[in-house]
């Protein structure tokens, strides 16, 4: 993955020696990605100085990689005229992402250097809500109409493919914008020359709406196995389209926000090291005060029941192993539900199918995890009434946690909150109470009964 660090000795010589034609020539054989990690092994003013030589189309590529206090360093170092050309070689949803993370005023003095058209569009994008599929759109695809011949379409696309993200799918719209159908150009191509788009063209378009959902759109690609998804109004006319690059990056984006949502972790704005040391503590803190604060509730249980454990201190050592069971089984469910909820494999429909298998397979674990327990408490007391009341609430626990672990994240996702954050920190941290509370209201009871107490 960087093979081309085996160039790094030849790049530090032409950079030391100022050979700057060679340097951009040597640069210009390399893909904008290695492009970028090449660029942050040099310092900062070397850095400036190797960007410069590369050609306005491979300076759009490079840009658009690069993070964006990155993005926003360079700027300082370019002419007026660089930036409007930089900006002009992006593409629309590259653009619109770069702007998006600067200020408004320098965003405001940024879309002044666009022509109009380019400025129309870069603000559309800019309008539709964040996280939504308009803030991916591109507006670079190959456009039909029903009444072309494919001999038409096949002009059509030589005339203006050489500036669309793509020319594999065209898109068919008829005089009102409206998206009415799609065909490959592969099937263009076939088709006679004669032959009608609307009679090559497939009617049945899949397609998101501008104020969906960006992992809709990710799911949507996903599921039908296709390069990109178009993009549509309220009235059904043709927007843009969402590429399969772009939808990458959104997996990756929704995949680190619901790990860090998992691990009881603010979602951070910037990368790693990218924040700094000070401002990643309230981020990591913040959950963990919270967990904790809910934890204390764990001694009021403990204290509530003091008397029996006075009178049978036994009961004291299985308390970590009934927290633990409560906590592993419930983090383990609800890992499994998110899953399951994030890859849209568990839709609605299913919910209380879900649910009941839970339940039984919590109760199956309960058994197999109780019998486990009877044999660890007959090592410490020989009372088989202790074991088969420790057991007995270690099986409650373990039907109560599977369920909950799978409930919760339902529940969020019901009330339209992100599943994650009903993760394995907070699953834990409940069932820890309601484990305790489970564990000696039913040892207890069966010992009650029994007269042991």
């Amino acid at each position: 993955m960087q093979w081309y660090k085996i160039f790094m000795p030849e790049l530090a010589e032409l950079i030391e020696t100022r050979s700057l034609k060679e340097l951009g020539e040597f640069l210009r054989r390399f893909h904008p990605a290695d492009i970028v990690d090449i660029l942050r092994e040099f310092p900062a003013t070397d850095r400036v100085l190797a960007f410069r030589l590369l050609d306005k189309e491979k300076i759009a590529g490079v840009f658009s990689l690069l993070a964006p206090e990155e993005q926003e360093a360079l700027l300082k170092q370019f002419t007026e005229q660089r930036v409007k050309d930089i900006l002009l070689e992006m593409g629309p949803d590259d653009r619109a992402q770069f702007l998006e993370e600067l200020p408004a005023d320098l965003v405001k003095r940024l879309l002044a250097l666009l022509p109009a058209k380019e400025k129309e569009v870069t603000n559309l994008i800019l309008n539709y809500p964040p996280g939504s599929a308009g803030r991916l759109i591109t507006t670079e695809y190959v456009d039909l109409t029903p009444e072309m011949t494919a001999q038409e379409a096949i002009d059509q696309v030589r005339r203006t493919g050489l500036d669309k993200e793509t020319i594999y799918v065209c898109y068919v719209v008829d005089k009102t914008r409206k998206l009415v159908g799609v065909c490959s150009l592969r099937d263009i191509i076939l088709a006679p020359p004669s032959k009608k788009i609307e009679d090559i063209m497939n009617p049945m378009v899949i397609n998101v709406k501008t104020t969906d959902d960006q992992e809709l759109a990710a799911q949507v690609i996903q599921k039908y196995d296709i390069l990109a998804v178009p993009v549509v109004d309220k009235e059904g006319r043709l927007i843009g389209i969402v590429t399969v690059d772009d939808v990458l990056d959104v997996v990756q984006e929704e995949a680190t926000e619901d790990m860090q949502r998992m691990a009881a972790v603010a979602r951070p704005e910037e990368g790693y090291f990218a924040i700094s040391f000070l401002r990643s503590v309230p981020k990591r803190v913040t959950w963990l005060v919270i967990l904790l604060v809910i934890q204390t509730f764990t001694g009021n249980i403990i204290h509530f029941f003091e008397n029996t454990l006075n009178s049978m201190m036994v009961l004291t050592y299985f308390i970590p192993m009934v927290i633990s069971v409560g906590g592993n089984i419930s983090a383990q469910s609800s890992t499994v539900v998110i899953r399951g909820l994030a890859t849209g494999d568990l839709k609605p429909p299913f919910w209380w199918t879900i649910l009941k298998r839970e339940i039984f397979m919590g109760g199956l674990m309960g058994i197999v995890l109780g019998l486990i327990a009877i044999a660890r408490v007959m090592i410490w007391d020989k009372d088989i009434t202790v074991g088969l009341a420790v057991a007995a609430s270690i099986a409650a626990i373990s039907m109560v946690g599977n369920l909950w672990g799978a409930f919760a994240p339902l529940l969020f996702r019901r009330f339209r909150l992100d599943p994650a954050v009903a993760s394995a920190p907070m699953m834990a941290t409940l069932m820890d109470l309601a484990g305790l509370s489970i564990y000696f209201g039913t040892v207890v009871s069966i010992l009650h009964f029994a007269k042991v107490l």
